[in-house]
C-alpha cells in the first residue's frame, strides 16, 4: 500500500509520521477539509514532507518526495505551499499533543494487530 511506500522511501523519523497525522488533523479541523480517495495520497505525502522538513535534521528535497508520492514536482511544490497556508503555517506541536497522538496511534495499531 501507499503508506508502506512512503515509510520505505521517505527515510524520515518515526516522529514525522505522528506529526504528519497531526498536520492532517489540523487541516481537516481548521478548514472543514474532506479527505477523499482522490486527494488522500497527495495530502499524506505533503504532510510527511512538511513534518520531515520541520522535525528532521536531514531530509530529501521536494523532487524526491514527489517521486515517492507519485506526483509531478511542480504539483508537490504547490501542495506544500497550499498546505502551509491552509494551516496558517502552524507546524509547531507541543509535547503534550504529540504524545497524545502517538499514544492514540499506538493503541490503534495494537488493536488492529489483536484482531
Amino acid at each position: 500500500p501507499y503508506h508502506h511506500r512512503i515509510h520505505k522511501y521517505a527515510s524520515c523519523s518515526t516522529e514525522c509520521f505522528v506529526l504528519a497525522l497531526i498536520y492532517i488533523d489540523r487541516l481537516i479541523q481548521r478548514n472543514n477539509f474532506l479527505l477523499t480517495d482522490l486527494n488522500v495520497h497527495r495530502v499524506v505525502i505533503t504532510a510527511v514532507l512538511l513534518a520531515a522538513k520541520f522535525f528532521d535534521d536531514q531530509y530529501f528535497n521536494n523532487a524526491y518526495y514527489a517521486k515517492v508520492g507519485g506526483v509531478p514536482c511542480n504539483e508537490m511544490n504547490s501542495l506544500e505551499l497550499e498546505f502551509l497556508f491552509q494551516m496558517n503555517f502552524s507546524l509547531h506541536v507541543t509535547p503534550e499533543v504529540f504524545h497524545q497522538y502517538a499514544r492514540a496511534l499506538q493503541q490503534a495499531f495494537q488493536g488492529r494487530q489483536a484482531s
